[in-house]
């Protein structure tokens, strides 16, 4: 007897696992996402908590001051209680597993868009609901986030080229090969999008999937984005970090950008983090402010900035607050092992280490 109702339970959990998915995850109607708020008063940040995680976090979405949405490397996704490091409700295992790549959140708080490049995957899931709305099998899926213009069409990209879904039932509306090969995709300001291409294109694309206009700057995977003040800043592409027109694509300024990492945007003056740890503000007429170098070796991939500072992870487990003006470091945090996440998270910041070691400041 005991053993078949320990086959049964194996039978039924791998058809779980084969044709659908489990558990959900659910944010309440009057719980609304920030946009783009900086964190404030972070000139000494506090340690609010310290945990171990069973699974490591891959991505989060700041909701509030209190929640973010976050998704793991193996259990899906989930919402995470940022005052005390805990889930809350339970966790949304997507189909097949749960190897989310990424995903995005629709401007409305509603839905949010994923891929899964292991899976062979793409969908949609109403986040108010707890519902999978969707889910439809994609080959070739490119590693990057899906993107959504007008709160109702996903865009896809794919080695081969572009997809769009309707966002509600997973219908496809257009789709367009590019020849040059598709590396990257980029949401911008306006109700279009950039693509980069193998051979280094930055192209610009309406939700028609008609070519607005292209520019050759020799990008890759790794360069990065930002869009401020109808100006596109991209790079490292060519050693250099590009300055276009966001509505015509021009180029506007060209700064040296060799051996970079990332890079901010705040007004009118830069600030370059380079593969070596060195951070450096200049501006865009090219003069530069400060360059310091902290002698924490490597950094890590991202970093952010509020009105006054600039948090800087870096590999091997450090956090450092560093002055805007003037570029001395004015505070660092407590040391962990070597660092695998770092997320602006709530009004305050989130670090994670390779023994899925977290901490939160705030």
């Amino acid at each position: 007897m005991i053993y078949r109702l320990a086959y049964l339970f194996h039978i039924v959990m791998l058809w779980i696992l084969i044709i659908g998915c489990y558990g959900s995850v659910q944010l309440n109607n009057d719980v609304e996402f920030y946009r783009n708020q900086k964190p404030t008063n972070l000139n000494h940040p506090a340690l609010q908590w310290n945990r171990k995680m069973k699974n490591p976090i891959k991505g989060l979405i700041t909701v509030n001051d209190s929640l973010a949405l976050v998704w793991t490397h193996r259990s899906g996704v989930m919402i995470l209680n940022l005052n005390n490091g805990k889930k809350e409700g339970s966790v949304w295992t997507p189909p097949m597993g749960g190897h989310i790549t990424d995903l995005t959140v629709s401007k409305d708080g509603q839905l949010f868009a994923y891929v899964s490049m292991k899976n062979k995957v793409i969908g949609a899931y109403d986040i108010r609901k707890g519902k999978h709305i969707w889910k439809r099998n994609a080959d070739n899926l490119i590693k990057n986030k899906p993107l959504i213009l007008s709160d109702s069409i996903m865009v896809v990209g794919l080695r081969s080229g572009i997809k769009l879904f309707n966002l509600n039932n997973g219908e496809i509306i257009k789709e367009k090969l590019n020849r040059l090969g598709v590396i990257k995709l980029f949401p911008t300001s306006l109700e279009r999008f950039l693509m980069v291409t193998d051979s280094g294109f930055l192209q610009c694309y309406d939700y028609q999937l008609s070519k607005i206009w292209s520019q050759t700057l020799s990008l890759n995977f790794e360069s990065n984005i930002n869009v401020d003040q109808d100006r596109i800043f991209i790079g490292p592409g060519r050693d250099t970090l590009w300055v276009l027109d966001e509505e015509t694509g021009n180029i506007q300024n060209s700064i040296q950008f060799i051996n970079g990492l990332e890079f901010t945007v705040q007004d009118n003056d830069l600030f370059f983090l380079y593969r070596d740890g060195l951070l450096k503000r200049t501006s865009l007429n090219k003069r530069t402010f400060w360059v310091s170098d902290f002698e924490l070796g490597i950094p890590g991939e991202s970093f952010f900035h509020t009105d006054e500072n600039i948090f800087v992870p870096f590999a091997k487990g450090a956090v450092i607050n560093v002055n805007m003006n003037t570029g001395t470091e004015i505070w660092r945090s407590d040391s962990l092992q070597r660092l695998t996440g770092f997320w602006q998270a709530g009004r305050g910041f989130l670090m994670q280490d390779i023994k899925y070691q977290m901490q939160y400041y705030r």
